[in-house]
């Protein structure tokens, strides 16, 4: 009896699995340098106050990263907790 096509396929060698390269010295797998020792923060809001966080990020010539780590040091400090600092670094 004749193999079926899917057969035929799985029966077909299949070329050897490229190993990854290594991460460069320094640099975490899949990590941007700036981001090596960092930790992520998340949160959701509604879409136009996004909107307008980008909106001011372009006004300020900045990131919304920049305009974050603000708005966090800004927070500790009202609460009466010390600031960070890393409003602007990147």
């Amino acid at each position: 009896m004749a193999k079926s096509a899917f057969a035929r396929l799985k029966a077909e060698e299949k070329p050897p699995a490229l190993s990854p390269l290594p991460a460069p010295v320094g640099m975490q797998a899949g990590r941007q340098p700036s981001r090596v020792g960092k930790k992520t923060v998340i949160f959701y809001d509604d879409p136009a106050v996004v909107r307008a966080l980008k909106h001011l990020a372009t006004d300020e010539d900045t990131t919304i990263q920049a305009l974050m780590q603000e708005a966090v040091d800004l927070l500790l400090v009202s609460k009466g907790k010390h600031a960070f600092g890393n409003a602007g670094k990147r």
